[in-house]
C-alpha cells in the first residue's frame, strides 16, 4: 500500500486548488503559515469543483430559483452553499455574500432557526388557502438550521446575530436523551446529526456554556450508539458519502466527534476500525454515494474528498502516522 506521504502528494496536486488548500490546512505537518494558507485559499474559486458550482449560479446570487433556497432539492441555493463552505470559500467572495443574504431574507424563521420554506412560498400557500400550514412553515427545522449554521460559520458569519440565534435554537431543540430529531419527536436519533456538526465548527473559546453542555450530552448520545447502532442494521450508515446534506453515515459522525475531541474514546473504536477497513490498496477511500446531481467526484471511484476526510478523522483520533510535507 502507498504511504501516507504518497497519498498526501496526490491530494496536494495543484489540479484541484480546494483539495490542495484543505490538505495543507488540516493534514500537512508542519502546518503552513497563515499567509501561505491565505494564498492557497484564494485559488479555491478557480478550481474545477468551485467553478462547476458557480457556473450554475444565476445573477451571481442564487441557484435554481430566486424565491426559494431549499427546493428543488440538491440543486437550489442551500445545497450549493454547503459544498462551497466545505471547499473553503468565505464571505469575502461577493457571490457567496449575495447568496447568504438571500438565504437570510427568505429562510430565517421567527423562532431564530432556519426553515426550508421561504417566505415567498409561505405567501403562495396562504393564497391557496393552506393557512393551517403557515405556522409550521415559520418554524425552524433541525436539518436546515444545523447545516446552514455549520456552513455560515465556515464562511465567517459566527459573530452575526442571525447565526447566534440559530445556534441558540439548536441548543433548545435538543431532546432529553441528548440527541435531536428532525421531525420533532421526543427521542433523538443518530440520523439527526446536524446540530453536532454545527457545534463542531465553533471554536472552543467561542462556545457558550449552553453549547458546551449540549455538546457533552450529544456526544454521550452518539457514543452510546457507537455511531453505528440504532435498531436494525442500516447499510447507508456504514457507507461513505459526499456531499453531506442530511443523510447520516459513519464518516460524518466520525468527523464531528473527532473535531469535538472524542477521537480516543473507547466507544469510537469500532467506527474507526470500520473506516480503516474501507481503505483501498492504493491508499485512498472510495466514494460510496452522492446526492442528486450535485456531484464533484464520481460515485464508486477513489475520491480525494473522501480520502481527505478519512485521513483527517484518523489524524484527530491519533491513528495516523505523522507525515512531513512542505507546500511550495
Amino acid at each position: 500500500m502507498p504511504t501516507n506521504r504518497d497519498v498526501l502528494e496526490w491530494l496536494l496536486d495543484p489540479s484541484e486548488p480546494a483539495m490542495r488548500y484543505l490538505t495543507s490546512r488540516d493534514l500537512v505537518s508542519p502546518r503552513p503559515g497563515e499567509r501561505a494558507l491565505a494564498r492557497l485559499r484564494a485559488e479555491v474559486p478557480k478550481g474545477a469543483w468551485a467553478k462547476k458550482i458557480f457556473a450554475r449560479q444565476k445573477a451571481e446570487t442564487y441557484w435554481a430559483r430566486k424565491k426559494a433556497c431549499y427546493v428543488p432539492k440538491f440543486t437550489a441555493t442551500i445545497w450549493q452553499l454547503q459544498v462551497l463552505a466545505d471547499l473553503g470559500l468565505s464571505r469575502r467572495n461577493e457571490r457567496i455574500a449575495n447568496a447568504v443574504e438571500l438565504w437570510f431574507d427568505l429562510h430565517r424563521a421567527k423562532d431564530g432557526g432556519y426553515t426550508p420554506w421561504s417566505r415567498r412560498e409561505r405567501a403562495e400557500y396562504r393564497r391557496m388557502h393552506f393557512r393551517h400550514l403557515d405556522r409550521f412553515m415559520k418554524q425552524g427545522h433541525l436539518c436546515t438550521t444545523g447545516n446552514m449554521v455549520r456552513s455560515l460559520i465556515r464562511f465567517g458569519y459566527l459573530g452575526d446575530e442571525r447565526v447566534q440565534s440559530a445556534i441558540d435554537w439548536l441548543v433548545d431543540a435538543q431532546c432529553e436523551d441528548g440527541g435531536w430529531h428532525c421531525f420533532g419527536r421526543p427521542e433523538g436519533t443518530i440520523d439527526s446529526w446536524e446540530a453536532m456538526s454545527a457545534f463542531a465548527v465553533i471554536p472552543v473559546n467561542r462556545q457558550s456554556s449552553d453549547v458546551k453542555r449540549a455538546i457533552e450530552q450529544g456526544a454521550e448520545f452518539f457514543l452510546e450508539k457507537r455511531l453505528l447502532y440504532e435498531g436494525e442494521y442500516f447499510a447507508r450508515w456504514w457507507s461513505l458519502r459526499y456531499p453531506w446534506h442530511y443523510f447520516y453515515d459513519v464518516l460524518v459522525g466520525l468527523d464531528f466527534m473527532t473535531a469535538l475531541g472524542y477521537g480516543k474514546d473507547p466507544r469510537m473504536r469500532e467506527a474507526l476500525k470500520h473506516l480503516e477497513s474501507k481503505r483501498l490498496t492504493d491508499g485512498g477511500w472510495q466514494l460510496d454515494g452522492t446526492n442528486g446531481n450535485l456531484v464533484i467526484e464520481s460515485k464508486g471511484a477513489r475520491s480525494k474528498m473522501t480520502t481527505f476526510l478519512a485521513l483527517r478523522v484518523l489524524k484527530r483520533a491519533g491513528r495516523l502516522s505523522q507525515t512531513t510535507r512542505s507546500v511550495r
